[in-house]
């Protein structure tokens, strides 16, 4: 059974770029802690000032139109004031970004992991040598996610670090498979 590949871009060029934002995360984590964290908080500002200034435009047009005060425009403006303190918040402190992010990763782990894993279970019947490798790798990365949610407030640096490994070994696995017939392209 052979693996199609629908995303329009080669196997083996998402396990290079994927290994390279590991390395990139082991190599530079205190930056990519400060990035992720303030670039999240940016954009949350941005989509909260959007979507206020959607209201007050949208309010205009509504009374223009005649259809009364605002025609239910009142939750476009609680959730821009939500996002936008959110936000605010989190350019305050981008730790948090980082904290519930690091979450995310784990059960990203977790996920990619259980993939893999079902990948490389259908390897050995087509006769594979390399399948307990990818059945290693997958195993790797799902305990990445378990041991990130086990204790994922404990330290950015090491989440990070730890993250990065596992971007490697994710980029690995998709390389071999890739160079050994498991990436069709129609």
């Amino acid at each position: 059974m052979r693996k199609i590949n629908t995303s329009g871009m080669p196997t083996y060029i998402k396990g290079f770029f994927t290994m390279l934002a590991g390395i990139i995360f082991i190599v530079f984590p205190e930056a990519v802690a400060n990035v992720i964290g303030l670039l999240f908080a940016i954009i949350l500002v941005v989509i909260g000032l959007s979507g206020a200034v959607d209201y007050v435009v949208s309010i205009n047009n509504f009374k223009q139109a005649g259809y009364g005060k605002s025609a239910g425009a009142e939750i476009v403006l609680v959730y821009s004031v939500i996002i936008l303190i959110l936000g605010i918040i989190f350019l305050i402190k981008p730790e948090f970004v980082l904290q519930i992010l690091t979450l995310c990763v784990g059960v990203f782990f977790i996920i990619d992991g259980v993939v893999k894993l079902r990948e490389a279970t259908l390897i050995p019947h087509v006769k594979s040598f390399y399948w307990w490798v990818m059945l290693i790798l997958s195993l790797a990365i799902f305990a990445a996610g378990i041991a990130i949610l086990i204790d994922p407030f404990s330290g950015t640096k090491g989440v990070i670090v730890f993250s990065g490994l596992t971007f490697i070994a994710s980029g690995v696995e998709s390389i071999i498979l890739s160079f050994k017939g498991f990436d069709v392209k129609r």
